[in-house]
């Protein structure tokens, strides 16, 4: 006999990856597929995290390093690195993008109510990426949110910051320049 619906535990599936040596979960829903590590083209004035773009099958996928985008160093190439497709919707149109990990380890079910809100501090990663945490064995495992994390406006933003802060520093070292010519006067 099936319990009713009401009894019934919801589940959901994740990719579990790995990114700079932690383990991390994301909506298996959103994964279309794994491919391994392709030659990328690397596209001028792009934001660090933006490896470059690669050819899937006569489509052009920007990729994008996780690792970088969370804050982390760049991930080191390893056999095991691959590239993770994620389906996103950008201006309403479905556009594929690629994350780089270190490693795909499995697919795995969870129940929902499994699943905690994300911590509001200690965590390494902006709080507004995670969709929650889960106990694995003896260990924890964040959530990633990848609707967010690879959301346009949150690219862009990361374009914004750098060129600010691009110009800041050549605003402060064109002030540095000034400040020295002006100490430079004639010798005695």
């Amino acid at each position: 006999m099936t319990a009713p619906a009401s009894v019934r535990e919801r589940t959901s599936s994740y990719v579990m990856l790995t990114v700079s040596a932690q383990q991390y979960a994301v909506a298996a829903a959103s994964v279309t597929e794994v491919v391994a590590l392709p030659q990328l083209t690397r596209v001028p004035k792009m934001p660090s995290c933006i490896r470059g773009l690669m050819n899937l099958r006569g489509t052009v996928v920007p990729v994008i390093d996780l690792a970088e985008k969370l804050g982390f160093t760049p991930t080191e190439i390893t056999a095991r690195t691959c590239v993770v497709i994620v389906a996103t919707d950008v201006n309403g149109v479905a556009s594929p993008m690629g994350i780089v990990v270190d490693a795909v380890i499995n697919v795995i079910s969870l129940i929902d109510e499994e699943i905690a809100p994300p911590p509001p501090f200690g965590s390494p990663i902006e709080a507004a990426y995670l969709t929650g945490i889960v106990r694995l064995d003896e260990h924890y495992v964040l959530v990633l949110d990848l609707t967010k994390i690879l959301a346009p406006d949150e690219l862009l933003s990361v374009t914004r910051r750098m060129q600010s802060s691009e110009a800041a520093g050549s605003v402060a070292a064109s002030a540095t320049r000034t400040r020295k010519r002006k100490n430079i006067g004639p010798r005695a």
